[in-house]
């Protein structure tokens, strides 16, 4: 003012005008014979916005680091990353929040997220499952793949390790902060081997005293003598379903399990086919071990072949 005076303008200095982004010191003089004036003040050259989309966000623990990626438009542009305010990338199985910030003199923008690394999937085997009652706890072992993993053990709900004879609900769950993995099994704790403890633990000395725990007693009235159930690690208080013989090209047999290495009790088993005479015939281990599995054939080479009748005895 007046109007159309010509002026002279530098930019920190320079005649040049800017094009970057940034914050510039502005000198206006006039260039003029007769006037002279000038100003200063600043010109603000702003970012220009731009968009940051983040991708590989659920990755799964394998011991090494994961880092999420971020693509921006326009593209090509520089992004720094956080993970909880982190530069670098996780490696363990959990939850992190993420930071996307572009790093560009004329471009702004920026984005959050959530980067989840999955535990990494482990198996698990148990082992010692079947015990015989001594009134010492018994607890289960739980191997892993990977080996070493440290696995939670609860019976029938709870982590301490039974000790009465029974069968417990096992469960078996792997806690690790980058593994999971579960599983579930039986724990059995049988009574113990000797005839006293089994009735002891069956019976109480009231219905001992009153003839409920005798050999030939039958207090389920499920068919079986108490002598057949310890006989066959069965309970004398629970319904025993019956043993259902099959006939086969090689005979008549019957398969049953039993405890192993009982103390005196006898196994015998006998086939008849007039219920009058009885031929007495093998028993043959099939599967050895704590509990073992014994099958009872009749080759049917003698007597009437078409009415056969099996039948299995017991002694202590």
């Amino acid at each position: 003012t007046p109007a159309g005076l010509t002026v002279n303008l530098t930019y920190d200095g320079s005649p040049t005008a800017p094009t970057d982004a940034g914050s510039y010191v502005l000198a206006a003089t006039i260039n003029e014979a007769n006037y002279a004036g000038s100003a200063t003040g600043t010109l603000v050259i702003a970012k220009t916005g731009a968009t940051v989309t983040l991708d590989n966000l659920a990755p799964t623990y394998d011991g090494t680091a994961k880092v999420a990626t971020a693509t921006t438009t326009p593209a090509g542009l520089t992004v720094n990353l956080t993970y909880d305010g982190s530069p670098a990338a996780p490696t363990d199985a959990d939850s992190y929040a993420i930071a996307a910030t572009i790093n560009e003199v004329n471009y702004a923008g920026s984005a959050t997220g959530t980067l989840v690394i999955a535990k990494a999937g482990a198996t698990v085997t148990l082992d010692n499952l079947a015990h015989t009652y001594d009134g010492t706890p018994k607890a289960a072992t739980a191997t892993t793949t990977p080996a070493g993993l440290t696995v939670n053990l609860t019976y029938d709900g709870s982590p301490a390790a039974p000790t009465d004879a029974d069968s417990y609900v096992l469960a078996a769950t792997i806690n690790e902060v980058n593994y999971a993995g579960s599983a579930t099994g039986t724990l059995v704790i049988r009574p113990a081997n000797d005839w006293a403890s089994w009735c002891n633990h069956y019976f109480t000395e009231l219905e001992q005293s009153a003839g409920l725990a005798h050999d030939n007693s039958d207090p389920d009235a499920d068919g079986w003598m108490n002598l057949a159930e310890y006989a066959l690690g069965s309970n004398p208080r629970q319904f025993t379903p019956p043993l259902v013989p099959t006939l086969d090209s090689n005979g008549l047999a019957l398969t049953f399990t039993r405890p192993a290495n009982l103390p005196g009790v006898t196994y015998a088993a006998e086939s008849s086919d007039d219920l009058d005479v009885w031929s007495p015939i093998q028993l043959d281990i099939l599967e050895w071990g704590t509990t073992e599995t014994v099958r009872v054939l009749d080759p049917l080479l003698r007597g009437d072949p078409s009415r056969r009748f099996l039948r299995l005895r017991f002694g202590r």
